[in-house]
């Protein structure tokens, strides 16, 4: 490889052939790294392993996983976005947490635009949730019941700062109450609370909720995805109850700036066509995966508008 390239110079330099012609071989040459800014074994290593096993196949060389984890994923952002833009460096991407980094954290090291966006995986939309024998059917039935008696109504949820803080704080300026947001580390705790009777609602992601929902523990009042979900298709959307935002927890893959087009064109092909094998599509739903493929292109315009909401959101409504 090498000595042809040496070769190839040689014969530009010569005016014989230009440096784009031939002689170099067409992308990929090589395995591409593929950086996921979590732990081994999370939710979102397990993700990335999997569709980029089974894009290999359309792929013509292998991808590399490097896990490259700490400070809630912006140590591995960074390190995309610092990577060299030539098509062997890539990375997972988990918005609206890649998202809500840089405008929370000004001294973040990366920006949306510091990036190529190649393609959507995964489409985790929020949900809240009741239990089984609660007399709230509704989001606007939750919100009713506060405003009837106030402090009445409190929802478990994952914290300040996160993605469910923000809909619960959109959810209280539009409907004028103020809900008694509890918060837990993580939705297991949550769905303890609301079980016991400790509180009224949950807040979570859909993914998160078969098991509870299969098992009879839980029954949803509203899901923050776009359109209604194939998986739970009698859920009516927050947009549908007045509430006019999208709450999703998204997985895309995304290269530092400057990818050139052919490698961004070969790496959205390999994943849309991974998305698309019913063997993928079988074991995302094993893994509780709800898919929803974005081209560059698609994905670009959903993040561009996403980013320019949370940023509006936050100046004036930090939450």
């Amino acid at each position: 490889m090498q000595i042809r390239k040496a070769v190839c110079r040689l014969l530009a330099a010569a005016g014989i052939l230009s440096l784009g012609g031939a002689c170099y071989g067409a992308y990929p040459e090589k395995p591409v790294e593929v950086i996921v800014a979590f732990q081994p074994g999370g939710g979102t290593d397990v993700a990335a392993r999997t569709v980029f096993k089974f894009a290999e196949k359309y792929f013509g060389q292998s991808y590399a996983i490097v896990n490259k984890p700490g400070a809630s994923g912006e140590i591995g952002w960074t390190a995309i976005a610092r990577g060299n833009p030539d098509g062997y460096t890539i990375g997972f991407i988990n918005p609206p947490g890649f998202l809500i980094i840089p405008i929370q954290r000004p001294a973040a090291k990366y920006r949306l635009d510091n990036f190529d966006l190649i393609a959507n995986i995964v489409m985790d939309p929020g949900v809240i949730g009741v239990r089984p024998d609660s007399p709230y059917k509704t989001l606007n039935d939750l919100i009713e019941a506060e405003k009837k008696e106030p402090g009445k109504i409190s929802i478990a949820y994952s914290g300040p700062g996160t993605s469910e803080a923000l809909l619960l704080s959109r959810v209280e300026r539009q409907s004028g109450v103020t809900l008694n947001k509890v918060p837990f580390d993580g939705s297991a705790p949550g769905m303890v609370a609301l079980m016991g009777g400790h509180v009224e609602a949950v807040c979570m992601n859909l993914s998160e909720c078969y098991t509870y929902i299969d098992d009879g523990n839980l029954r949803l009042v509203g899901v923050g995805s776009p359109e209604r979900e194939a998986t739970v298709p009698d859920v009516p959307t927050y947009k549908e109850q007045g509430y006019d935002f999208i709450q999703a927890s998204l997985r895309g893959v995304a290269a530092p700036k400057g990818l050139p087009k052919e490698a961004l064109q070969a790496i959205e092909n390999s994943l849309k066509k991974a998305v698309e094998d019913p063997e993928f599509q079988a074991k995302a739903k094993e893994l509780q995966m709800p898919l929803r493929f974005m081209g560059s292109e698609e994905y670009t315009k959903f993040l561009n508008d996403m980013n320019q909401d949370l940023q509006k959101e936050w100046e004036t409504n930090p939450w």
